[in-house]
C-alpha cells in the first residue's frame, strides 16, 4: 500500500506526458491505473482492517496500486453514493458491509439502490459481542434484563441508525420483553468510548472490537452471536446459551463495483480479492479474531444481499424503525 498523495502526484505527471492510455483503451488493458476502495466508516474499523490487509494481495495480483479512501457519515451511504455514481470501469470499489445494505432499505430518500451496484465477492465476517457499562451499573445480565424491563428502560449505543448493531439490539430488547433509548454515534469506537465512560449501558459491537476491552473493568462482555463461543472470546457464552437463540447476527462484508462493470473485470476482482482472503496470512491474522471467512461470489452472492436485504426490511418494518430513532 502507498500513500495517496504519491500516487496522485505521479499519476498527474504521467497524464501530462502522455503515458496513461485513454478511457477507450483502459477496459481492453484493464487494470492500467490506480484502483480506489471506498469505506464508508473512519480508519480503524473493522471494515478498514479487513480492507487495507486486502488491499495488499489486490494490489500485487492486479500489478496496479491500491488506496482505501475512508468517507465515513451516513451509516457508509457516503462512500456508498460516491461509487454508485461513479464509472464503471473497475477503478472504484466499495467495501459493501451489512450497514450499507441495510441503508437502501431503511433510507426512502437515498439517491442509489443495491441494483446500482455490481456485487464482486463477500468474504464473510464477524459475530457480534454485547457489551454492557460496569461503570453505568449493569454487571451481569439479570442486572441488564433488570433494567431493560424497568420503566426507563436502558440507553443503548450503537454506530449509527441501520448499523446491525442498532438493529440487534432492538432485536434483543424486543426478545427481553425490554425498552431502551437508542443513541447512535459516529462508528462504533465512539460508542464503545461512551459505554466505558458510563454514558450509556448497553452496544452491540464485533467480537474482534469486543475482545480488545475483555479485561477492560468498566465494561463487562455478556455473550457472542456466534452458534459456537468465539476464539478471541473463549469464555463468553453465547446468546444460545444465555437463552435468546434468535439473536444470531454479525457483520459480514463484502466488495462491489458500479453498476455496468464488464464481467471480465469483475472476474479478475473476485479472484484477487478470493486469493487475499485465502492466503496464510490473512487466516493467521483473523482467524484468532474470531472472523469466519465466507466466500460468495456469482449469483450466490447476489441471492445472499437480496436475502439480507428483505430480512432486515422486515426488521425494520415491525420495529418501525426511522431515521430519528
Amino acid at each position: 500500500m502507498i500513500s495517496r498523495r504519491s500516487v496522485l502526484i505521479g499519476a498527474g505527471a504521467a497524464v501530462s506526458a502522455g503515458l496513461l492510455p485513454r478511457v477507450s483503451d483502459a477496459q481492453d488493458k484493464w487494470p492500467s491505473r490506480l484502483i480506489t476502495i471506498h469505506i464508508g466508516n473512519a480508519p480503524g474499523g473493522d471494515d478498514d482492517t479487513l480492507t487495507r490487509f486486502l488491499g495488499q494481495t489486490v494490489s500485487a495480483e492486479l500489478g496496479q496500486p491500491v488506496i482505501v479512501e475512508n468517507r465515513p457519515g451516513g451509516s457508509t451511504t457516503l462512500a456508498g453514493n460516491a461509487v454508485a455514481s461513479a464509472q464503471p470501469d473497475g477503478y472504484n470499489i466499495l467495501c459493501l458491509i451489512t450497514a450499507g445494505v441495510i441503508q437502501t432499505v431503511l433510507r426512502d430518500n437515498l439517491r442509489y439502490g443495491l441494483d446500482n451496484f455490481t456485487p464482486i465477492i463477500g468474504i464473510g465476517g464477524y459475530p457480534l459481542a454485547l457489551i454492557v457499562s460496569a461503570k453505568a451499573g449493569i454487571n451481569n445480565l439479570d442486572e441488564l434484563l433488570g433494567a431493560a424491563r424497568a420503566s426507563d428502560g436502558v440507553t443503548f449505543a450503537s454506530g449509527g441508525v441501520g448499523t446491525v448493531g442498532h438493529l440487534t439490539a432492538t432485536m434483543f430488547l424486543k426478545e427481553a420483553k425490554g425498552n431502551g433509548i437508542h443513541v447512535s454515534y459516529k462508528n462504533n469506537p465512539e460508542g464503545i468510548q461512551a459505554l466505558a465512560g458510563g454514558f450509556t449501558q448497553m452496544i452491540f459491537a464485533s467480537t474482534r472490537e469486543a475482545a480488545i476491552l475483555k479485561d477492560n473493568p468498566t465494561v463487562r462482555v455478556l455473550a457472542v452471536t456466534s452458534q459456537s463461543r468465539a476464539a478471541n472470546l473463549p469464555n463468553v457464552p453465547t446468546t444460545s446459551e444465555i437463552g435468546f437463540p434468535q439473536i444470531n447476527s454479525r457483520v459480514w462484508y463484502s466488495y462491489a463495483a458500479p453498476a455496468g462493470v464488464p464481467d471480465e473485470v469483475v472476474g479478475k476482482l473476485s479472484a484477487a480479492f478470493a486469493k487475499g482472503v485465502q492466503d496464510p496470512k490473512f487466516q493467521e491474522r483473523f482467524t484468532p479474531l474470531s472472523f469466519q471467512t465466507d466466500i460468495k461470489t456469482g449469483d450466490e452472492l447476489k441471492e445472499f444481499i437480496k436475502s439480507e436485504a428483505g430480512r432486515f426490511r422486515k426488521i425494520i418494518t415491525d420495529n418501525n424503525i426511522q431515521l430519528n430513532n
